[in-house]
């Protein structure tokens, strides 16, 4: 806990198992935060995240970056994180994703 705080960041232990005790608190410089609104996609949503401030953890930070979610089915979900700036090779794969609403999945997305 003494090492966790004196970094500045929060501790909260929980029963809750593989959760972890200590983590950056919302306020905390580094990381990224929301670069504007959702944007609802087809098959779920969009949103750009922006870096917060020039402090980095572990270099070469990406800004901005996308994130995109995709319910693909009840129990499947899929993220996407990518720099919109820069082009990279994906491998086509195909995937069978009939797509099912927020309310329909099995999990939550916040």
């Amino acid at each position: 806990q003494e090492v966790c705080e004196a970094r500045g960041c929060s501790w909260c232990p929980t029963d809750v198992a593989n959760a972890p005790w200590c983590f950056f608190p919302e306020d905390t410089p580094y990381g990224y935060s929301l670069g504007g609104s959702t944007e609802e996609t087809a098959k779920g949503w969009r949103v750009t995240l922006n870096k917060r401030q020039a402090l980095s953890l572990f270099g070469d930070d990406i800004s901005p970056v996308v994130l995109e979610v995709e319910f693909q089915t009840k129990d499947r979900l899929r993220f996407r994180l990518y720099d919109p700036n820069k082009e990279r090779f994906e491998v086509p794969l195909k995937i069978d994703s009939p797509g099912v609403t927020a309310d329909e999945a099995n999990y939550e997305v916040e």
